[in-house]
C-alpha cells in the first residue's frame, strides 16, 4: 500500500479527506485495498499492476465524498432517488479522479467504475457482464463485497467471515469463481 501511494502522491490527500467526511468508508476504502492488492499477488500480478490494483482500490469509494452524509449513514431502506445517488457515487468518483487527479493510472478507473458490476450483468452502473468487467473491477468487487458484509454498520450486523463467503459464493454469478477461489484461500491463511 506504501508503494501505491508513493506511485499516486495525491491518493494519501483524497484519503484523507474521506476519513474526515465518513470515517466508515475511510476504513472500508483501506479494508478494501489491503484484500484487493492480496489478491492481486495470489492472481500474479506483477508489482506496477498490484500498485495501480491498489490505488484504484483504495480511492473506489472517493465517489461518497459528494453524497450527503445523511443518504450514506441513513438507518432505513434508500427510497429510489437516494439509491440512485448511492448508485451515481461510481461515476462522481471518476469525475473527482479525473479533475484533480491527472496521473491517476487509467486502468485503475476500472476498480473505481466497475466494482459493483456483476458477472451476471445485474450490477451497476452500466449492467456490465462477463468479460466486459475487467480484472481490476472484479477483484475490487470481491473485496468490497466482503468487507461490506463483516464491518458492521448502524443499520446492520457485521457478518462472520464464513458467513459473508457463503454469501458471495452462492451468487457465484455475479463474482469471478477463480478470484473467489484465490480470495477464499487467501483468508484461509490467515491466523
Amino acid at each position: 500500500m506504501i508503494d501505491c501511494i508513493l506511485e499516486n502522491n495525491d491518493a494519501i490527500y483524497d484519503l484523507l479527506s474521506l476519513r474526515g467526511y465518513d470515517y466508515y468508508t475511510y476504513t472500508h476504502s483501506v479494508n478494501v485495498a489491503a484484500l484487493s492488492i492480496g489478491i492481486g499477488i495470489a492472481a500474479g500480478l506483477k508489482t506496477g499492476d498490484v500498485e495501480k490494483l491498489g490505488t484504484g482500490a483504495m480511492l473506489h469509494d472517493i465517489g461518497k465524498s459528494a453524497i450527503s452524509h445523511e443518504i450514506l449513514n441513513k438507518q432505513g431502506k434508500l427510497d429510489e432517488n437516494e439509491y440512485r445517488m448511492i448508485k451515481n457515487h461510481v461515476f462522481e468518483g471518476e469525475k473527482i479522479l479525473r479533475t484533480y487527479h491527472r496521473e491517476f493510472p487509467e486502468e485503475a478507473f476500472s476498480a473505481v467504475l466497475q466494482h459493483h458490476e456483476k458477472l451476471s450483468g445485474k450490477g451497476y452502473p452500466l449492467r456490465l457482464s462477463g468479460p466486459d468487467i475487467k480484472l481490476f473491477g472484479r477483484i475490487t468487487g470481491i473485496a468490497d463485497c466482503y468487507d461490506a458484509l463483516t464491518t458492521q454498520r448502524p443499520y446492520k450486523p457485521a457478518f462472520t467471515p464464513f458467513y459473508a463467503l457463503s454469501i458471495i459464493a452462492k451468487e457465484t454469478g455475479d463474482y469471478d469463481p477463480e478470484l473467489l477461489r484465490m480470495f477464499i484461500r487467501m483468508l484461509g491463511k490467515i491466523k
